[in-house]
Parts: structure tokens; C-alpha cells; sequence
């Protein structure tokens, strides 16, 4: 149960960073959209923080691109919707996996409820504890 919970408390980890990344990167667009002329002067650091760019990274290195980040950089007009849609397509692909998961999950606990309350459930031990 133990490699369960951690294998949960990772993929949400993993869910909530890739959530936060498009949220960041979908309010940076809207900056740059409202004003084109200061896409050349933005500094992404100032509104992605260094696990978004981590994100973005291991996102784009699945695909085989490693300069995404240095290229955002010098173009973030014409990067930025191109990553949006991956972020976004990624969530929906951790989301749906996420519901597939939780099954097996689910019977990992029916599976070990039991032994997880820590005591003996044979019948010679239910009746010590009766007789006594």
C-alpha cells in the first residue's frame, strides 16, 4: 500500500505541475496578446516559475526536443500557443490515465485493507480476544 500511496502522491504531483504550467503559460499568452510590442522585451522567468520550465522541458524531451526553452525565449509569440496545445494535450492524456489508475488502485486497497489494520484476523485469535 505504501508503493500505492507514493505512486499516487507522484502522478498527482506530476498532474498538478503540468495544471499550473498551462495556467502560467495560458496567462503569459494573454499578456503578450494584449500588448505585441513587449514580446520581444519579456523575461519568461518573470511569469513561469523554474518548475514550469521544468515541465516544459520534460514534456518537449519526450518528444525529442531539448532547446524549447531557449527558444521560447527569443520567440515566445510564436512558441508559446504550440506549447499551450502540448501542455494541454498532456493533461487530458494524465487525466484519462489518472481515471484508469485509480482502478487499479482501488483494488490495491480492497485488496489490503485488512492486513493494513495491523491485526491478526484468524479465528483462534478472535477467540483469545473473546475469552479474555
Amino acid at each position: 500500500m505504501f508503493k500505492c500511496e507514493d505512486e499516487m502522491f507522484e502522478f498527482d504531483m506530476l498532474v498538478e505541475s503540468v495544471k499550473a504550467t498551462i495556467k502560467n503559460v495560458t496567462q503569459l499568452m494573454e499578456k503578450i496578446n494584449d500588448n505585441i510590442e513587449i514580446a520581444e522585451m519579456i523575461h519568461i522567468e518573470d511569469y513561469l516559475t523554474p518548475q514550469n520550465l521544468i515541465s516544459i522541458k520534460k514534456l518537449y524531451s519526450k518528444l525529442g526536443v531539448d532547446d524549447i526553452v531557449d527558444e521560447m525565449r527569443k520567440n515566445p509569440l510564436g512558441t508559446l500557443p504550440f506549447i499551450l496545445r502540448e501542455l494541454e494535450q498532456e493533461y487530458e492524456k494524465l487525466a484519462r490515465r489518472r481515471c484508469d489508475k485509480n482502478k487499479d488502485w482501488t483494488d490495491v486497497y480492497k485488496k489490503n485493507y485488512r492486513k493494513s489494520l495491523g491485526r491478526p484476523l484468524n479465528k483462534n485469535c478472535q477467540n483469545i480476544k473473546n475469552s479474555s
